[in-house]
């Protein structure tokens, strides 16, 4: 068996991810991170990038916002981060440099940004580049990470290798409603304006998410995460209750 199926084998059969993809760290897509966001900027000897994701179920997901849902979007990104660390220790096991990039970045991270004077915020990795550039998806309307297993709804995590891995072709074809025909689908944007802040533009024009927005649509929440956005999206519905390889333990 080749590396690189053995690293996404030992990803998904192992560590239990939904979707693995590879990444080029030269891949152009890369290029568009600002300074000291891209791979070689966290490891500077990086080849590659593995992309897991991991799949939001969507029975919880439908009770949002809720503090069933907030507490899967928290439970959720402690899996992803044990995993990130997981598949990193394997990477290393083989002789190759890892590193794992954290799957939400804190919110005073963001607001330090802010306070900074920053314009947007800049995650300090961005798992939707990565996963676009492994293959796994396509951006959509508002820029999040359409796959046609499970269409939004799904999160990611990173790992930086300098493992020489088989880097996935782009995914060919569009996902997005929206995209596909122009004003068919606007599900999304909707949502939001009628149930919470209306932090959703067109991406990229008018640049996707506004964190902001979103940051507080959550405090007003009662600090309940939100997920209305991809609860609304009919790309890949249904399917998130397909079965899918469980994690072992």
């Amino acid at each position: 068996m080749n590396l690189t199926k053995h690293v996404k084998k030992y990803a998904m059969e192992t560590i239990g991810f939904d979707l693995v993809g590879v990444a080029s760290a030269a891949d152009p897509l890369f290029s568009e991170a600002p300074k000291g966001h891209g791979p070689c900027d966290w490891l500077p000897q990086a080849a590659t990038v593995v992309v897991g994701g991991v799949k939001v179920i969507t029975e919880i997901l439908d009770t949002t916002p809720s503090p069933i849902y907030s507490k899967h979007y928290d439970q959720m990104n402690v899996w992803l981060s044990q995993a990130g660390y997981n598949l990193c220790r394997f990477l290393q096991s083989l002789g190759f440099k890892a590193l794992w990039t954290t799957e939400t970045d804190p919110y005073e991270y963001y607001g330090a940004q802010l306070l900074a004077g920053a314009l947007r915020y800049t995650p300090s990795f961005s798992h939707l580049r990565a996963a676009v550039a492994a293959g796994l998806g396509v951006k959509g309307k508002i820029g999040l990470v359409l796959t046609p297993q499970f269409g939004p709804r799904q999160r990611w995590i990173s790992i930086i290798t300098s493992a020489q891995l088989i880097a996935d072709p782009p995914y060919s074809g569009e996902l997005c409603l929206d995209r596909i025909k122009p004003g068919r689908c606007n599900r999304c944007i909707d949502i939001c304006k009628k149930e919470q802040s209306g932090a959703l533009k067109p991406w990229p024009a008018e640049g996707g998410v506004d964190m902001l927005a979103c940051t507080w649509a959550t405090l007003r929440s009662q600090g309940l995460a939100c997920g209305l956005c991809i609860k609304a999206c009919p790309v890949g519905r249904g399917k998130s209750s397909n079965k899918t390889k469980l994690p072992l333990k």
